[in-house]
């Protein structure tokens, strides 16, 4: 019985001993694939959908949830009573980035919310902000909401 285990114990020690390490040119193909695994910028958009879920004190405002397809993924990133897509020419005076890949937004009973998705850091953050009638501000306040890698995987 002994030997058996002493046995079984020498094998165990071969076969785990006999591993071979990967080669060090396999970094430079993972890095390869990582890089075919990235995303075409033009393949990322904001998708507007009206939804008849209750806004609470506001029964009359409408209300959209605001999906991201990023790749073959679609994410629900916020919802926001008004929801329009912006053409670039609307970025500035919106307060978002010239280079910014996508944004939505839109404007309800003096007051608007607004989200854009820009290349930040080799990652792509989506931000959101808000304005209305009575700032005296006049600052969008935007902040990150959701980080994505360069494949499409939500960063936490």
């Amino acid at each position: 019985m002994k030997n058996i285990f002493l046995l079984n114990l020498l094998l165990l020690a071969l076969l785990f001993g006999c591993k071979n390490d990967p080669a060090e040119n396999n970094q430079g193909d993972d890095a390869t694939q990582t890089e075919a695994a990235a995303l075409d910028p033009a393949s990322i958009k904001f998708i507007c959908q009206t939804s008849t879920a209750e806004t609470g004190d506001y029964a009359d405002a409408p209300h959209h949830e605001v999906f991201l397809q990023i790749g073959s993924s679609k994410v629900k990133v916020a919802d926001i009573l008004n929801c329009e897509i912006l053409n670039k020419d609307a970025f500035e005076q919106n307060q978002i980035p010239a280079n910014a890949i996508a944004a939505v937004g839109g404007w309800w009973a003096g007051a608007g919310d607004y989200l854009y998705i820009v290349e930040e850091g080799g990652k792509y953050v989506v931000k959101k902000g808000a304005t209305a009638e009575e700032m005296t501000n006049n600052d969008f306040g935007y902040k990150t909401i959701m980080t994505f890698d360069k494949t499409g995987n939500e960063v936490f």
